[in-house]
């Protein structure tokens, strides 16, 4: 992906730097330092794509020589703790090709740098050969002029508009806009953001820029400190992708649990207007019946005679309308001024009987509309309890943090797997034959009956025993009794118990309760 780098600094004379050395690595040349007669040689340094100078209208064409150019610099530059040049470092987009890499970063300083008269200096770089290094970093270093060049000379003072924090946030977000047209320029889904992480809100740690000691370091295969703390960095970054993984997955299963509510809760919505659609449209249909056989009584009470009143006006006014000497007859014998009369109370009669009819209408039009009143409070009140319902629904949801609920094939599939658990049980069809059940117990006991037979002489034996043991008056003496025992009759106490058990089993029956064969309810 894209990677996004704009990086300012100082070339100054407090921090032991030259701008004629600085100029001469960046752009792979030789460069000799008029003041103190040191030679910068960097011919050999490999990986310098380009190199250019850029410079505003009405400069002079020596400064387009490298070597001038800063040597004039540093000439100018006089203090001890002179600041020389200010350094931008770039980082290219790999996607581009080295042509487009060149026409942008030239776009770039033009606008921003040239166009305000700073002079500027670029030099492009390509990856390193080195096996450990990255092959997407392609950089670009501009070395600018601290001041501005008026008429022939250098400016007096320099421009501290230069200096302000504003210029290097503009420049920032200037190189993110160029950057960005030139990848969808060429179709490149690929975009940068010059904002911080935490201003784009991504929950990440930036990692700190290695640096050419450290990254010489590093690449020998020992453990520098800024590379040990950005592998620390590393493996916080690490963690925390997992936890916002996680968290991502938490937030799409709540979003997905909110659109599935937020569906259930529009279809509850849609199902009661459709509800109330089809109650209003029979209603309606209803009222329209209820007015059609008012209409058809009040044309029963109140036509008949509006129509008598009718035919009698018009008969009157029929009358009235005679000319010539039926008219003189009727002036003389006052037959006229009695049809007008007549014909003033017909026109009174009518009135009064229209304005019945127009009072029954509205009365009746009138509790047509107060129903309408009742049944719309009626289906607002439905509405309010639904809407009730779902937020309470909603609520639950969000008290229990949006878990996932189980479709009806799942809550089937645990219900199947939670009944292999338990014992099977009988259908519902098949019922015990509770008669046979009956018939083989009685069957079992009548069976069982020899054997109680067979135990009568072991039970004989025991009554002569008993019999010879209240015979002695010792033994009756000694168990404190002034006569003696009376021999026990166990036919008797046999067939009392019997008669015992077969009154305690036709009970049993009476009520409809099963019993044993020792008359002891099933």
């Amino acid at each position: 992906m894209a990677q996004y780098r704009l990086s300012v600094n100082m070339i100054g004379k407090s921090s032991g730097r030259s701008a004629t050395a600085a100029a001469a690595y960046r752009a792979g040349q030789r460069i000799e330092d008029r003041q103190t007669g040191l030679v910068h040689d960097y011919t050999a340094k490999r990986g310098v794509l380009h190199t250019e100078i850029l410079t505003p209208d009405n400069t002079p064409d020596w400064m387009l020589d490298r070597t001038e150019l800063w040597n004039a610099v540093h000439k100018v530059e006089t203090r001890s703790n002179a600041q020389l040049a200010r350094e931008i470092q770039l980082s290219l987009p790999h996607e581009l090709n080295d042509e487009q890499r060149v026409n942008l970063v030239r776009r770039f300083v033009d606008e921003q740098c040239v166009a305000r008269g700073m002079i500027a200096d670029i030099a492009i770089h390509a990856p390193s050969s080195h096996p450990a290094a990255d092959e997407r970093n392609h950089h670009a270093h501009v070395m600018l002029t601290t001041r501005e060049f008026v008429g022939d000379a250098w400016a007096k003072n320099k421009n501290r508009d230069w200096h302000k924090t504003e210029m290097i946030e503009e420049w920032r977000e200037a190189w993110a806009d160029h950057q960005n047209r030139e990848l969808e320029r060429i179709g490149s889904s690929e975009r940068v953001d010059h904002r911080s992480l935490e201003d784009q809100g991504i929950m990440r740690e930036p990692q700190k820029h290695l640096g050419p000691i450290a990254t010489e370091i590093e690449r020998d295969g020992r453990s520098s400190h800024r590379g040990n703390e950005n592998r620390a960095i590393e493996a916080r970054n690490g963690l925390m992708n997992d936890i916002t993984q996680a968290g991502n997955v938490l937030d799409a299963k709540v979003a997905f649990e909110q659109r599935k509510l937020a569906a259930w809760q529009d279809a509850k919505r849609n199902q009661l207007r459709l509800d109330q659609e089809e109650r209003q449209k029979q209603f309606e249909a209803t009222l329209a019946e209820d007015m059609t056989a008012f209409e058809a009584s009040l044309d029963a009470e109140i036509g008949q005679t509006k129509q008598g009143i009718s035919r009698q006006h018009e008969q009157v006014a029929s009358r009235l309308e005679v000319r010539g000497w039926r008219k003189f007859v009727r002036d003389i014998t006052l037959t006229t001024r009695k049809d007008k009369k007549q014909l003033e109370q017909l026109e009174y009669e009518r009135a009064r009987v229209q304005a019945e009819e127009d009072r029954q209408r509205q009365l009746q039009e009138g509790q047509q509309q107060s129903q309408r009143d009742i049944r719309a409070a009626e289906e607002m009140k439905k509405a309010r309890l639904l809407e009730q319902g779902l937020r309470k629904a909603q609520e639950r949801r969000e008290d229990e943090g949006w878990t996932m609920k189980p479709g009806k094939g799942v809550q089937a599939a645990q219900r199947a797997s939670e009944g292999q658990n338990k014992p099977p049980t009988l259908p519902k069809t098949i019922k015990p034959d509770l008669q046979a059940l009956r018939e083989q117990r009685e069957k079992t006991r009548r069976e069982r009956e020899p054997d109680i037979r067979d135990r009568q002489p072991y039970r004989e034996k025991q009554r002569e025993d008993q019999q010879s043991r209240t015979a002695d008056p010792g033994k009756g003496e000694a168990s404190g009794r002034n006569e003696p025992n009376k021999p026990l009759d166990m036919d008797a106490i046999r067939r009392e118990a019997m008669k015992h058990q077969d009154r305690k089993r036709s009970e049993k029956q009476a009520r409809g309760q099963d019993i044993d064969d020792d008359g002891l309810d099933l």
